[in-house]
């Protein structure tokens, strides 16, 4: 993990967040999307070019990590619902059972429910382990 001191310092940011008392949800919002992309940016460098995500999950998969890369890939289509709306990630979300998440179209809000569940610790956990897992390789 030292070739990526920032990604740590990233998940600490964000593990503070999930950690403090009653954050507002745009805060949480904000802090998934913006923590799921910059950990695709800063370790895109693992694969060839291509979906980051996807790559991450075969690969996680691959090495046995078979819950790990699921949960990721979870992760990465809610943060995808949360910048973007409804669309591909959504119907992804839709079809798994149980769902991983707290759906909901209530209006105004926004299609992930991110105060429910520890919807931002277990995004910080299923990262961190996701980072940890390319490290040791």
């Amino acid at each position: 993990m030292t070739d990526t001191p920032d990604v740590a310092r990233l998940l600490d940011n964000a593990r503070a967040l999930a950690d403090s008392t009653e954050p507002a949800v745009a805060e949480i919002e904000a802090m998934v999307i913006e923590t799921v992309s910059a950990f695709e940016a800063r370790l895109q460098h693992n694969f060839a070019r291509g979906p980051f995500f996807v790559k991450l999950r075969n690969k996680l998969a691959a090495e046995g990590h078979i819950d790990l890369a699921q949960t990721v890939y979870h992760y990465y289509l809610a943060a995808n619902v949360l910048k973007h709306g409804g669309g591909k990630s959504l119907r992804e979300l839709e079809k798994i059972e149980p769902q991983p998440f707290t759906l909901q179209d209530e209006e105004g809000k926004a299609l992930i429910d991110v105060t429910a569940d520890g919807f931002l610790s277990g995004l910080v956990e299923a990262l961190e382990k996701s980072h940890q897992a390319l490290a040791a390789k």
